[in-house]
C-alpha cells in the first residue's frame, strides 16, 4: 500500500517548511530510516528519513517549494506495486492501482533511450555485459557512430563499482566511547575519485545541528569544501549523558570528528578546517592549538576567557552571589554527588535581543531546550582558549565579532587576536549582534560566511 511523506510540523511555530533538496530521484530503492529529502524553516534545517521501504514512486514538489505542514510532498510504494495517480498533487486523497501518467521528472529508461532502435555493441562488449548482466542501453558508446566498445563497457563497470557520494548524509562516529550523530555536506560537482578540503563546524553552547549549521554547510559546499556538522555527546541525536556540557568534552568530540572527516573517501586528510560559532569559536581554538592536522581555523564571537565572560553578564554584586552559589553547589557535589540543575540562561545570562532569538528557537526545536548542572558553570569559568591560542602559529586563525554583541563582549575576540602568533585576522563588524547575522539570505549571513569563504580560500584552497 502507498505511503505518503508529509511535510513534518517540527515546533509550535511551525507553518511551513521549504524543500531544500531532494536525497532521492523518482524510481529510486529507498529502506526505512533512509535520508529523502532537506528541509529548510526560517532557523533550522533538518532531514526527512523515509517512513518506509518501498520505491520513491512520486515527489509532488520539487526542490525550492515551500509547503505547509502536514501536506503530501512524496508517495512511496511497494517494488511491484502500480505507482498511485494524485487526485490533487499535495493532499492525502490518492488511488490505487492505477496506471500512472509519467511524471515529468521521471527518468527515462534505457529502452526509451534508445527510443526503439537496436543498441549497437562490439560482440567482446555484448559478452562482457551479458557476464555481468547488464543492460547495453544505459551505456553510451565511444566508438565509431557511437558504437559501445568492451572499454566502454569496463569503464561503466568502474564507475558502478565506486559507492556514489550523496551530497548530504546523516553519518555517526564515536568519542570516549559516544555515539555522535552528525550531517555530512559535500559539493554536487565532486568528480569520481576527486578529494577535497574538509570543515568540520563546532557548535556554540547548547545549539544542536540544525540551528544555523546546515546553511553555512552549503555555502562551504558551494565554495567547493566538504562540511560535516554534528552534535556533542549528550545533545541533540548524540548519545551521551543528557546535556552534560563540559568544555575539554566538546573539544574532544571536535577532535573525533576530524578523523571521522579525514577518513572519507571525498576529503583530502592533509585539509582540514574549524570554524565555530560562539562557544564553538573558542572549542574551535582549543582543538586547533591541540591538534596539528588542522590546517586553518575560523571563530565567531568566540570567548577567550570563560570567567572573564561569564563576570561581564553580571553586576559585581550579582557575581558575589553567584560565586557563593557555586561554592555550595560544590559542597553538595562532594556530600552526595549530584550538582543543581538550572536553565542555561541561568549560567549565561542574555541580553534582551539574545534573549527573545532564543525563545523563538525553541518554539521551532523544542528539543534544544535543556538544563544544565551548575558543574558546567565551574567548567566555563576555568576555560582559558585564549591561553591556548597562540599554539596554533603559523597555521591561520581568523577572529570575527560584531561591535554591537551584547552577549560575549568583542573584547574578547581581541584579547585572543593580540595573543595569537601570525598569519592572524581580526574582522569587527559594524552593528552585528550576537545573533542577528544568522538568518540565510540577510545581509549579515552573506557577509560573515564570505569573510570565512575568502580566508579558507587564501589559506586552505580548492585545487
Amino acid at each position: 500500500m502507498a505511503v505518503e511523506v508529509v511535510m513534518p510540523k517540527w515546533g509550535l511555530s511551525m507553518q511551513e517548511g521549504l524543500i531544500g533538496q531532494w536525497l532521492k530521484r523518482e524510481g529510486d530503492h529507498i529502506e526505512k530510516g533512509e535520508e529523502l529529502v532537506e528541509i529548510e524553516t526560517e532557523k533550522i534545517t533538518n532531514v526527512v528519513e523515509a517512513p518506509a521501504s518501498g520505491i520513491l514512486a512520486r515527489i509532488l514538489h520539487p526542490a525550492g517549494s515551500t509547503i505547509p505542514v502536514t501536506q503530501v510532498i512524496a508517495i512511496i510504494t511497494a517494488p511491484d506495486e502500480p505507482a498511485p495517480e494524485m487526485i490533487t498533487p499535495g493532499q492525502s486523497q490518492i488511488k490505487s492501482g492505477t496506471t500512472p501518467k509519467p511524471a515529468a521528472e521521471a527518468r527515462i529508461s534505457p529502452a526509451q533511450s534508445a527510443q526503439g532502435r537496436a543498441v549497437r555493441a562490439m560482440p567482446a562488449a555484448r559478452r562482457l555485459a551479458r557476464e555481468h548482466n547488464l543492460e547495453l542501453g544505459a551505456i553510451r558508446g565511444s566508438g565509431p557512430d557511437g558504437i559501445i566498445t568492451r572499454e566502454d563497457v569496463e569503464q561503466h563497470l568502474a564507475a558502478a563499482a565506486v559507492p556514489a557520494i550523496r551530497p548530504l548524509q546523516k553519518v555517526s562516529f564515536f568519542s570516549d566511547g559516544c555515539r555522535l550523530a552528525g550531517l555530512l555536506y559535500t559539493p554536487a560537482n565532486l568528480a569520481p575519485g576527486e578529494k577535497r578540503p574538509a570543515v568540520v563546524l563546532c557548535l556554540g553552547y547548547t545549539y544542536i545541528k540544525e540551528l544555523v549549521m546546515p546553511d553555512i554547510a552549503k555555502v562551504l559546499n558551494r565554495a567547493g569544501y566538504v562540511a560535516l556538522l554534528f552534535d556533542y555527546r549528550g545533545f541533540g541525536e548524540s548519545d551521551g549523558p543528557k546535556w552534560r556540557l563540559m568544555p575539554h568534552e566538546q573539544v574532544y568530540d571536535i577532535r573525533a570528528a576530524l578523523t571521522f572527516v579525514a577518513d572519507q573517501p571525498q576529503v583530502d586528510p592533509e585539509s582540514l578546517a574549524l570554524v565555530g560559532i560562539s562557544l564553538g569559536g573558542s572549542h574551535a581554538i582549543a582543538a586547533g592549538a591541540l591538534d596539528r592536522r588542522v590546517g586553518a581555523v575560523a571563530a565567531i564571537e568566540a570567548v577567550g576567557n570563560g570567567e572573564r565572560w561569564l563576570r561581564s553578564l553580571r553586576r559585581y554584586s550579582e557575581w558575589l552571589d553567584f560565586e557563593e552559589r557555586l561554592a555550595q553547589d560544590r559542597s553538595q557535589r562532594i556530600r552526595t554527588g549530584q550538582s543543581e540543575r538550572v536553565d542555561p540562561l541561568d549560567i549565561v545570562l542574555p541580553d534582551p535581543d539574545s534573549r527573545a532569538f532564543l525563545e523563538t528557537v525553541l518554539q521551532e526545536l523544542p528539543q534544544m531546550k535543556c538544563d544544565l548542572s551548575l558543574e558546567t558553570a565551574d567548567a566555563l569559568i576555568e576555560y582559558r582558549p585564549e591561553a591556548m591560542v597562540e599554539r596554533l602559529a603559523p597555521r591561520p586563525v581568523l577572529f570575527i565579532h560584531g561591535n554591537n554583541d551584547h552577549l560575549v563582549p568583542v573584547d574578547e575576540s581581541r584579547q585572543m587576536f593580540n595573543q595569537a602568533g601570525e598569519p592572524r585576522r581580526l574582522e569587527i563588524v559594524p552593528a552585528m549582534g550576537h545573533f542577528d547575522w544568522v538568518m540565510p539570505g540577510s545581509p549579515g549571513f552573506s557577509q560573515i560566511t564570505g569573510i570565512v569563504v575568502r580566508f579558507l580560500q587564501e589559506f586552505l584552497p580548492v585545487q
